[in-house]
């Protein structure tokens, strides 16, 4: 299961500085797959979602509402009119 590549790739950071340099700094999709590649990782998008979805699950509603409420005064400073 890649998922679990996911897991391990994060999990390295913390032996390896590059790595950890390299994922403190935003990263596109393409290439935090091809970083678990050069580790010899099978990193999917779906397996990022999943992650995602994993993470907002353990998230309590509070803290999703505030996310929510901050994302949307984001928003609204976005959008003309």
């Amino acid at each position: 299961m890649s998922l679990q590549d996911l897991d391990a790739l994060l999990q390295r950071r913390k032996d390896e500085p590059e790595l950890a340099q390299r994922l403190a700094e935003p990263l596109s999709l393409d290439n935090l797959i091809a970083l678990g590649r050069e580790r010899g990782l099978v990193i999917t998008e779906e397996d990022v979602f999943l992650a995602q979805q994993r993470e907002e699950s353990s998230v309590s509603s509070s803290e999703l509402q505030q996310r929510m409420a901050d994302e949307s005064r984001r928003l609204r400073h976005f959008i003309p009119g």
